[in-house]
């Protein structure tokens, strides 16, 4: 279901044949033009090395002596430290996102495109999101099922509006709503992301098996993957604040980094559970009900 061809790679996040600016245009004509599009940097047209870029933060620190100047002057060379790979993954974007704005993509002796940390916002970025996070929610079901007890830890948590009613019987209640239908599933399978949440908080069992030290731990992580979930399944932002360097309120791409990094490694350790639980079972057994 879950395969190596669910990925991303730079070449579906970044803008191809960014906009060029003409190496004569004057600083403040291209720093009025990189504002009112929004760019965090372009690439000046020229036809041969040495091949030139311009940056907003750096012609808005321009002074005002220098508005008249061609931006050529206030321009960077390309170095390698400017480039990344068309086909670098998304934990490896995310990396080097996280130490600068923006990156060129270029072959052939060419610009081909740009990425920026606003491009983690595409759709592209969205639906890889969506697939890791539905095989993580996939896996801990299986997981909280066969290692743990968890509806009772459902059943010691009131339902918030519902009276006497808990969590397990919310979960039961949608669980009989199938009764009758081809569809019905397990009872862990109507478990929200949140109820998940709280049963690994309470469950050693399944803490055992999960890259934390604590139940605590544990849920913490899985809260922020779960308010990525959110964003991600209303295709809101999953960075808000694209300066990594102001604390503001709303994701950025540094915890985005981290909250990616908890989710892959939760995925590493419950693929190695099944595994395990796979190679302990005869051939053709099934779980006990």
């Amino acid at each position: 279901m879950f395969g190596d061809q669910e990925r991303v790679t730079v070449r579906e996040l970044m803008t191809e044949d960014p906009q060029e600016v003409h190496p004569a245009a004057e600083v403040a004509d291209v720093r009025e033009w990189l504002d009112e599009k929004g760019y965090t940097a372009a690439p000046l047209a020229r036809d041969e090395p040495p091949f030139m870029y311009v940056t907003r933060e750096a012609l808005a620190e321009a002074s005002a002596a220098a508005i008249d100047e061609p931006v050529y002057e206030h321009a960077d060379r390309f170095g390698l430290d400017d480039l990344v790979a068309p086909d670098l993954g998304f934990e490896g974007l995310l990396r080097e996102l996280a130490d600068r704005p923006f990156y060129f993509v270029g072959w052939h002796g060419r610009v081909e495109g740009i990425v920026t940390r606003a491009d983690l916002n595409k759709p592209a970025a969205h639906a890889f999101l969506y697939t890791r996070v539905g095989e993580l929610e996939m896996r801990l079901r299986d997981l909280l099922d066969a290692e743990t007890s968890w509806q009772g830890a459902l059943s010691m948590l009131q339902r918030e509006g519902h009276g006497e009613e808990t969590e397990y019987d919310a979960v039961l209640e949608e669980y009989e709503a199938h009764a009758d239908s081809d569809l019905q599933l397990r009872e862990i399978d109507y478990t929200t992301f949140w109820q998940l949440t709280q049963a690994v908080r309470e469950e050693d069992g399944a803490v055992e098996h999960l890259p934390f030290e604590d139940g605590d731990a544990a849920a913490d992580a899985l809260n922020e993957v779960r308010e990525l979930r959110n964003h991600v399944a209303h295709y809101g932002n999953v960075v808000h604040n694209l300066d990594a360097d102001t604390l503001a309120s709303g994701r950025n791409v540094h915890e985005l980094e981290g909250t990616y990094a908890d989710i892959e490694a939760m995925l590493d350790a419950l693929r190695e559970w099944a595994d395990h639980e796979t190679g302990r079972r005869p051939v053709g057994a099934v779980p006990e009900e």
